[in-house]
């Protein structure tokens, strides 16, 4: 048991560590972060208008694609604001345009989101864009989460699910290679077992593709912003890894490779 701890806490640690090193290429190398920012707050603008008064918290700030947005829709509400990655607050509370009248609304705190300490109508709203996936209980977690919503309170996450990928899934069984690709949430499931207060539900997908020059690249790009922290035991020895790589690239040139993202937005409305 005392193993099992350790193992989740190094982990938290070596996702701390990834996304901290890659602050300096977040901006970027973060398309698909930042498209589904914008789309998770498009989507604000037609939920949020009916949350209570209090205050919002956001998960995983990283660069603040979400985190400026916020700032903008909801001057008049207190933002507790929070990352994993002491780099990724510093470079939002440096770099993020915030009037001055809102300054003393806003706070920057290094927690974990899947830890942080919660009470019963603690919050009018969370909102959290590609975090989720990194907590090792996501259904525990968001259950506590959506439990310490207001009444009339609001979730709204948006997360790669478990159906992204399928091109490098594609590319290691035809070589029968392991996919190692860490695990993702299974919307449909994921749902099924949430145990939260009278609420309404809303779901939608967007599918995300991302050209690269090659496979590399790619590999590259999710190295670069952190999110290439391998969680799983079984890792590509470096031949295999080359063997991936050249034959993706030969299977797609001379054009470049494509990437799918599938991603959900996930919408909780407490009644």
């Amino acid at each position: 048991m005392v193993f099992i701890e350790s193992t989740k806490c190094e982990q938290k640690e070596k996702i701390a560590y990834n996304f901290s090193k890659g602050v300096a290429n977040y901006l970027y190398h973060s398309q698909v972060q930042k498209q589904c920012a914008e789309k998770l707050l498009k989507l604000s603008e037609k939920y949020a208008y009916s949350i209570p008064k209090g205050l919002i918290l956001e998960i995983g700030c990283g660069t603040g694609f979400v985190t400026q947005g916020l700032i903008q829709q909801f001057p008049n509400h207190y933002l507790d604001i929070i990352d994993i990655s002491d780099e990724m607050l510093k470079y939002c509370d440096e770099n993020l345009q915030i009037p001055e009248e809102q300054k003393k609304l806003i706070q920057f705190r290094q927690v974990d989101g899947e830890t942080i300490k919660t009470n019963p109508n603690s919050y009018a709203a969370i909102f959290s864009s590609f975090t989720v996936q990194w907590f090792q209980d996501i259904v525990n977690s968001l259950d506590r989460l959506i439990n310490s919503l207001k009444p009339q309170g609001l979730l709204l996450i948006a997360f790669p699910n478990d159906e992204s990928f399928p091109e490098w899934k594609n590319m290691c069984n035809e070589l029968n290679l392991p996919f190692t690709r860490n695990q993702l949430p299974n919307t449909v499931e994921l749902i099924k077992n949430l145990s939260i207060p009278p609420h309404k539900t809303y779901i939608y997908e967007e599918k995300v593709t991302i050209n690269y020059k090659n496979a590399a690249d790619f590999f590259r790009s999710l190295k670069m912003i952190g999110a290439g922290c391998n969680l799983k035991q079984q890792k590509l020895s470096i031949p295999e890894m080359k063997q991936l790589i050249n034959y993706w690239n030969n299977q797609c040139y001379p054009k470049p490779i494509e990437v799918s993202y599938d991603v959900t937005f996930l919408i909780i409305k407490l009644i």
